[in-house]
């Protein structure tokens, strides 16, 4: 009866760590996606003010100037939230990943356990089991000596 909540202990708990590993998962994902948003906002910059330059050479008013100079202002606070959104999925990545791990962790030291008991059941089985043998064995040698 043991065995069987241990069972079922198990099946509850690797549930448990497959529906963290898909959080995981999930997690890194997103984590990447918002990479990538980071380094296509920063790929834009790049481009944007190459894009500046090459019309200052040829001139440019001051308030074509400043509009250029006003839009690279946003987008490095765009870059700057993105950053923070970047930080805090890197935080989340790491924190489903510690849960994860630990439920694995938990989740391999039941199965260790059930592997253990059923050890120790095979090891009880053998024990009385060659008790009956040398019972046996003993039960047929004295009545041969008694048949003499």
């Amino acid at each position: 009866m043991a065995n069987n909540k241990l069972d079922l202990l198990l099946k509850l708990e690797s549930d448990k760590e497959e529906g963290l590993r898909r959080h995981f998962v999930q997690a890194e994902q997103h984590f990447r996606n918002n990479q990538q948003k980071l380094q296509g906002l920063s790929q834009f910059r790049l481009e944007y003010m190459q894009q500046l330059q090459e019309k200052a050479q040829h001139g440019l008013s001051s308030a074509a100037f400043r509009q250029y100079h006003s839009f690279i202002n946003k987008i490095d606070e765009a870059i700057a939230q993105q950053g923070r959104v970047v930080s805090t999925a890197r935080q989340v990545v790491d924190q489903r990943r510690n849960l994860w791990l630990k439920q694995q962790a938990k989740t391999k030291a039941i199965a260790k356990l059930i592997e253990k008991q059923a050890l120790v059941a095979q090891q009880k089985m053998a024990k009385a089991e060659q008790k009956m043998l040398d019972e046996f064995a003993t039960n047929q040698f004295f009545q041969r000596r008694m048949a003499v």
